[in-house]
C-alpha cells in the first residue's frame, strides 16, 4: 500500500474578522437589491390602500394631513373589512402616496427594519441573557439574514417580500419588528441597568399592543408566547419552575400584546371579509400547518445552502457554548416546539382564505423557518456538549482547550468553518452559471446588468406621463415589454372593471384605465 501524509490544518479563525468578513458578505448582497429599488414602481393594494393618503396630500400638500387620512382609512377597514389594525396603518403610508419617486425607499424600509429585528433579537438572547461571545453572535444573525433574504426562492416571494410595499409592509416589516418586540421583552429582564430595564419594559409593553395588530401570521406566533410568558411566570410565582433570574413585571408586555391581539381578532370587519372567502376549520388548519411545514418548507423550499449554512453554524455554536450557564435538557419538546411555532406561521392563511399561496405568505413562513432552524441548530450543539460535559473531563471536549486565544477558534472549528465556506462558495457559482436568478442578490444583479429593469422604469415613467396627464381620461396603457421577477408583481388588465384597473382609475382620477395587449 501507498504510505503519504496530508498536510494539516493549523489556521484559526479570529472570530472578530470571521464576524467583518460574514457582514461584508451580507452587505455585497444587499447592495444590488437595494440599487434595484430605484427601478421599482407602486401596483395593486399600493393605490387602493394608499387611496385617501395620497388624495389628501395632493389637495393639502401637508403630510400630517395625510396621516391623518391614513388613520382615517385604517379604522374604516378595520371597521368594516379586516382585523389587522396596525399593517393597515402602515400600508396606507405608502410612500408613493407622496410621490411615486419615492417608492425606491421600499426595499430600504423593509430590508432595514429586518436587519435590525433580527440583529436584536440576537444579541438581546446570546449576548444579554446567556453572556456568550459577541462577534460569534454577530456570525450566526448575519448567515441567518444571508439565508433569510439570499435563499429565498424566485417565483414571485421576492418581489412580494421586498419591493411590493402593500405586501412587503404588510409582513416583512413587521416580522422584523416581531424580533425587535422580542428583544426588547428580553432586555427587559436581563439589561444590568435597571433604569435601561424599566425603559425596555415600557417599550415592550408599547409596542406589545401594537404588534398584536400585524398580520395574523406574526401576530398568532406572538400570542403563543405571550401565552407561554404568563404560563412561565405564573409557574414561577408557584414555586413549581426555578428561576434565577425573576421576570419582574415580564406579564404586562405579554398581556398588551394579547390585547392587541384580541382587538385585531374580534372586529366586525373580520366576519366581512370571512363571508367574501372559502375557508377551512381550525383542526383542519392546524393539520394542513403541519404537514405543509414538511412539504412546502423542508421539500419545496430549503435548498443545499441552508443545509451546509447550519452545518457551518455547529462548530460556531460549539465555541459559543463552552460560556454557558444555564443547562439545556430538552432538545426533543425544543425541537417539536420549534417545529410547530413554524407551523402555527401557517394556520392563519388556511383559516382564512383556505390556501397559503401568496409569495409574501410563503416569503415570511420561509423566514420564520430559517430562524427555528437556526436556534435548533444551537440548542442541539449546546445540549449534547453540556452532555459530553457532564460525563468526560471538559478539557478533553477541546482538543485546543488549554492553549486556546479566546480571540480565536480552534483548529477543528476553524477547518469545519473554512470546508463548509469553500463548499458554500463553489456550490453558488456552480449555481448561479446556468441561473442567474439562484439568489436575490444575483437576481437584482442581473437585472440591472441586462437592462431589464432599467426597461421596465422607462415603461412606467411612460404610463405616469399618461396616467398625470389630465387631458386623458379614459388612459390606455402599453403592456410591460419585461416583467423583472424582483420588480414585477401585478398588473391592469384588458378590463377596466377589474378591481386593480378601477384602483389605478380612481388614484389618477381617470374614467378607466385599462391595458393594450399584443404589444
Amino acid at each position: 500500500m501507498f504510505s503519504y501524509s496530508l498536510p494539516k490544518w493549523k489556521y484559526q479563525f479570529n472570530k472578530r474578522h470571521l464576524s467583518i468578513l460574514l457582514t461584508v458578505l451580507y452587505v455585497a448582497l444587499l447592495i444590488p437589491m437595494l440599487v434595484l429599488g430605484f427601478y421599482d414602481f407602486p401596483s395593486a393594494d399600493d393605490f387602493s390602500m394608499a387611496l385617501q393618503t395620497h388624495e389628501a396630500f395632493v389637495e393639502t400638500g401637508s403630510v400630517l394631513s395625510a396621516v391623518i387620512a391614513s388613520l382615517q382609512k385604517a379604522w374604516l377597514v378595520y371597521s368594516q373589512y379586516e382585523g389587522y389594525f396596525f399593517s393597515i396603518i402602515l400600508t396606507n403610508v405608502c410612500p408613493s402616496a407622496f410621490s411615486e419617486s419615492l417608492y425606491f425607499l421600499t426595499p430600504f424600509i423593509i430590508l432595514a427594519m429586518l436587519t435590525f429585528g433580527v440583529l436584536y433579537f440576537f444579541d438581546a438572547l446570546f449576548v444579554r441573557v446567556w453572556r456568550l461571545d459577541k462577534d460569534l453572535t454577530n456570525v450566526a444573525a448575519m448567515i441567518t439574514l444571508i439565508l433569510m433574504t439570499q435563499s429565498l426562492p424566485k417565483g414571485g416571494l421576492r418581489v412580494e417580500a421586498f419591493y411590493w410595499y402593500s405586501g412587503a409592509i404588510n409582513y416583512t416589516f413587521t416580522f422584523g419588528m416581531a424580533f425587535f418586540w422580542l428583544g426588547l421583552l428580553m432586555r427587559a429582564v436581563y439589561d444590568d441597568d435597571p433604569k435601561v430595564r424599566k425603559r425596555k419594559l415600557i417599550w415592550a409593553a408599547f409596542w406589545g399592543f401594537w404588534m398584536g395588530g400585524a398580520n395574523y401570521l406574526t401576530a398568532l406566533e406572538l400570542a403563543i408566547i405571550s401565552v407561554l410568558i404568563l404560563f412561565i411566570a405564573l409557574m414561577v410565582k408557584r414555586g413549581i419552575f426555578k428561576q434565577e433570574t425573576p421576570w419582574k413585571n415580564i406579564w404586562i408586555p405579554a398581556v398588551t400584546n394579547l390585547i392587541g391581539f384580541a382587538c385585531s381578532c374580534f372586529t366586525p370587519g373580520n366576519l366581512v371579509r370571512s363571508a367574501e372567502t372559502a375557508h377551512v376549520g381550525a383542526v383542519k388548519s392546524v393539520l394542513l400547518s403541519i404537514y405543509s411545514t414538511f412539504d412546502m418548507m423542508i421539500n419545496d423550499m430549503a435548498r443545499w445552502e441552508l443545509w451546509v449554512a447550519l452545518l457551518l453554524l455547529v462548530p460556531v455554536f460549539w465555541n459559543m457554548a463552552g460560556r454557558l450557564k444555564a443547562r439545556l435538557e430538552h432538545p426533543f419538546m425544543f425541537v417539536l416546539f420549534a417545529f410547530l411555532l413554524v407551523s402555527s406561521n401557517m394556520t392563519p392563511p388556511f383559516f382564512a382564505v383556505g390556501n397559503i399561496g401568496a409569495g409574501r405568505l410563503k416569503a415570511l413562513g420561509w423566514m420564520e423557518f430559517v430562524v427555528m432552524a437556526v436556534l435548533t441548530v444551537f440548542y442541539l450543539t449546546a445540549w449534547f456538549r453540556q452532555y459530553l460535559e457532564a460525563r468526560v473531563n471538559a478539557f478533553s471536549i477541546d482538543a485546543d482547550a488549554k492553549t486556546a486565544d479566546e480571540r480565536r477558534m480552534p483548529v477543528a472549528s476553524s477547518f469545519v468553518v473554512a470546508a463548509c465556506l469553500g463548499f458554500l462558495a463553489f456550490g453558488s457559482l456552480l449555481s448561479i452559471l446556468p441561473d442567474h436568478e439562484y439568489y436575490s442578490g444575483t437576481s437584482a444583479f442581473f437585472a440591472i446588468a441586462d437592462g431589464s429593469a432599467a426597461t421596465y422604469r422607462d415603461e412606467n415613467l411612460k404610463r405616469l406621463e399618461i396616467l398625470r396627464d389630465d387631458s386623458i381620461k379614459d388612459a390606455v396603457l402599453e403592456e410591460h415589454s419585461v416583467h423583472p421577477e424582483m420588480l414585477f408583481y401585478w398588473d391592469v388588465t384588458s378590463d377596466p372593471s377589474e378591481w386593480v384597473n378601477s384602483a389605478t382609475a380612481i388614484y389618477y382620477n381617470k374614467d378607466s384605465v385599462i391595458l393594450k395587449s399584443g404589444r
